[in-house]
């Protein structure tokens, strides 16, 4: 299995929250200065072509930097009910030994989006299956028991944030 696995949780750093017409979502974590001394290498999913969406992860650190939906393939208006154990804050760190040196992974396989009345999901892996949340401030990223993730949410969104999604997800 190649989905990306969580290793540890580090301190809580800021999550920036966009949402875009073309790009429905990016959450960039930390500031400018955490990019200064390590490269982002990028584990994606997705068919690649009609939906994808990507985590940047430091290079050396496996600190979760940015996370980025790209283009979505398949929607639904609806909210997920996703059950957990626990939800901790903190940022991600992640094993990034899978990703080659071209510094680009690609997990081929298509994903799920959910709009709900105030959240946005993308569903990775299985959502049934997870056990563990770690939040940074809106965005929340599940992990199942072996600490693969299995999806990522936006959470709190506006009534514009929300329009914008319906209208670019074309639901």
């Amino acid at each position: 299995m190649d989905l990306l696995r969580l290793c540890e949780i580090a301190e809580s750093r800021g999550c920036q929250i966009e949402i875009d017409y073309y790009v429905p979502f990016s959450a960039q974590i930390g500031d400018c200065y955490d990019l200064v001394n390590e490269n982002i290498v990028y584990w994606r999913t997705g068919d690649i072509e009609s939906s994808l969406i990507e985590f940047g992860i430091g290079s050396n650190t496996g600190v979760l930097k940015k996370v980025t939906l790209t283009a979505v393939g398949n929607a639904v208006l609806s909210d997920v009910i996703i059950k957990n154990n626990k939800i901790e804050d903190g940022t991600p760190v992640f094993d990034n030994s899978i990703i080659p040196q071209k510094g680009i992974y690609d997990y081929i396989k298509d994903f799920q989006v959910f709009l709900g009345k105030s959240t946005i999901t993308a569903i990775i892996g299985k959502i049934d299956e997870c056990n563990q949340i770690v939040r940074l401030g809106r965005m929340n990223i599940g992990f199942d028991y072996e600490k693969y993730v299995t999806h990522v949410s936006i959470n709190n969104l506006t009534i514009e944030e929300h329009k914008e999604l319906k209208e670019s997800l074309k639901l």
